[in-house]
């Protein structure tokens, strides 16, 4: 008992020691600058700014105190702008926000172009990254007015990239490497030496954007590219962005043991920056890896590591969803009923609540880890605990209840195939019709209808027949269809097309533009095989849509049936 006692004792000696050894260090260093002039100091700041923040903090403070002292209002607001940047780099978005604000707030009172621009370009960032994209565009808007007004292609190529950041974040890839790209292309075009580190920043988001894009070669190119820019350039928070798409590579090309060590590797080195935030992409792959390696303890160990920066630092990441997934099938592998249910439990609950974030999650999660029997084999082991905890009456309750709900279930999905068979009937009927040749415009038609529209025949005879020939050559199926483009290609103004269309088609412009397409892909998808083998969005962009939930949506309010439902009946009926 002494013996331990004493153990404690010196070890809490020792702590105390090098706390005060931290302490006086920290001030010594303190001091030491107190002599330095505000040109130095700034001098110090921009060196360390990038590689190590928790360093240019400190000079930062030191610049905004002597601001205040001197009673200077500009300084003071740079001087915000620098901790306000700082902290948004250390993750603590909550003091970014703060400086921020309040440096826009002076900004605005000496009328500084220069810090209005920087701050709303800050602010922006900051909703980025909290996922408040409305906001992020909103502020990115404002600064790029303000950046145009100032003619600094610096600043303009700036907010390009950060809306091509938002672009990415939004899944809308293939305009997001187009911004990259052309960024990319401007500042070695024009030899902007100063804008090297933006120049690494659009091949480190070209990286990972090609990564969402499974493209994996691609984003390698591009990667080892950045990590030697980053490198010569001394990028060391880029550096790191672009090591961490380095392991998601070698994790998706199965070089698993490779992305262990090197997300191994970067830890030291993200602790070091001061960053805790990006722990989360090493200790996510190491486990991701782990699991494919069937070593679940170590790949437990590593996901609670991130279960616990995500909870402790309160970050919001969809990464946590299938972090709670894999840790579910880790202990039902390892044969731990209860934690194996909890983390289904915590799953399933998250999994409601990010009920549109899941459509946009990698789909290969589902077929490579097979959740549907792992939900199978934890609702069996639930019921295993129940039958030892409960009485035997409780069982033939909750028996009574599966029985109707299959039942229920049963009935309900023999309605829906009803349903779907009778909507598919009335389909191939209506292409049927559509596939008829249509009868050509004559003048009488425009004649009985002229009493409701003060137009005159000439004219709306002129404007049918070259909607004719617009429909007949299928221009309505571009992705810039729009009212602005259908008039400009008819030689007239969009509000008497969209009169004429409203008087003799009886239908609004996006009525009618909608049920083109959705005719058109009807009739297509019934006679070309190889076009029912696309994706949704691949067919979607066939038929001029950009998103393939908007296709989806509109086929439905205008078929009943989903795409891929009618594609369905449509294999059915050929099998048959």
């Amino acid at each position: 008992m002494y013996t331990k006692c004493k153990f404690i004792s010196i070890v809490s000696f020792l702590l105390s020691t090098l706390l005060l050894l931290s302490s006086l260090s920290l001030n010594a260093q303190t001091d030491s600058l107190q002599g330095k002039s505000y040109n130095e100091l700034e001098q110090l700041y921009k060196i360390e700014r990038h590689n190590n923040p928790k360093l240019a903090k400190v000079y930062a403070e030191i610049i905004y105190q002597r601001s205040k002292q001197e009673n200077n209002p500009k300084r003071i607001a740079q001087s915000l702008y620098k901790k306000a940047t700082l902290s948004y780099n250390l993750g603590i978005y909550d003091s970014a926000t703060y400086y921020s604000n309040t440096s826009l707030k002076i900004g605005k009172q000496l009328a500084n172009d220069s810090l209005i621009l920087q701050n709303y370009c800050l602010k922006g960032n900051i909703a980025s990254i909290g996922g408040d994209y409305k906001t992020a565009i909103d502020n990115y808007l404002i600064a790029k007015n303000v950046a145009d007004e100032m003619g600094n292609i610096n600043d303009v190529l700036q907010i390009s990239h950060n809306i091509g950041f938002l672009k990415k974040q939004t899944k809308d890839l293939t305009e997001a490497a187009a911004i990259f790209k052309k960024n990319l292309r401007t500042i070695r075009e024009h030899n902007l030496n100063e804008l090297s580190r933006l120049e690494v920043a659009s091949l480190a988001f070209l990286s990972e954007t090609y990564l969402r894009m499974k493209d994996y070669n691609t984003a390698k190119t591009y990667t080892e590219e950045g990590l030697l820019l980053a490198t010569k350039n001394k990028y060391k928070e880029l550096y790191l962005y672009l090591n961490a798409n380095k392991t998601i590579i070698q994790f998706q090309q199965q070089q698993y043991q490779k992305s262990i060590a090197s997300s191994k590797a970067s830890i030291t080195s993200i602790l070091d920056f001061g960053n805790e935030q990006s722990l989360t992409t090493p200790y996510l792959y190491i486990g991701k890896s782990y699991l494919k390696l069937k070593k679940y303890d170590s790949a437990i160990f590593y996901f609670k590591k991130f279960e616990n920066i995500v909870q402790t630092k309160e970050i919001d990441t969809p990464e946590l969803e299938e972090v709670y997934e894999f840790l579910a099938l880790c202990y039902a592998s390892t044969g731990d009923k209860q934690n194996s249910i909890l983390y289904f439990k915590k799953f399933a609950e998250l999994d409601k609540q990010n009920d549109s974030i899941n459509t946009n999650m990698n789909n290969d999660l589902h077929e490579k880890y097979d959740i549907l029997p792992l939900k199978q084999e934890i609702n069996s082991l639930d019921t295993t605990n129940q039958k030892q905890k409960k009485r035997e009456t409780y069982l033939y309750i909750s028996l009574i209840i599966l029985v109707i709900s299959l039942l229920a279930f049963f009935i309900w999905f023999k309605r829906k195939q009803r349903q779907n068979k009778l909507r598919f009937q009335k389909l191939l009927v209506k292409i049927e019709t559509l596939e008829k040749p249509k009868e050509k415009i004559i003048s009488k038609k425009i004649i009985s209808k002229e009493t409701h529209n003060p137009i005159t025949d000439e004219n709306v005879l002129q404007i049918l027949k070259a909607l004719e020939a617009f429909e007949e050559k299928e221009l309505y199926l571009r992705l810039d269809c729009t009212l602005g483009y259908v008039a400009k290609k008819l030689k007239t103004n969009t509000s008497y097309l969209s009169n004429v269309i409203n008087t003799y088609k009886e239908k609004p412009f996006r009525t009618y533009l909608s049920e083109l397409r959705i005719n058109a892909a009807l009739i297509k998808l019934k006679n070309d095989e190889k076009l029912r083998s696309y994706t949704i969005k691949a067919i979607a962009a066939e038929f001029g849509y950009k998103r393939s939930e908007t296709f989806s949506r509109v086929f439905k309010a205008h078929t009943e049936m989903y795409p891929s439902a009618y594609i369905k009946s449509l294999e059915n009926q050929k099998n048959k």
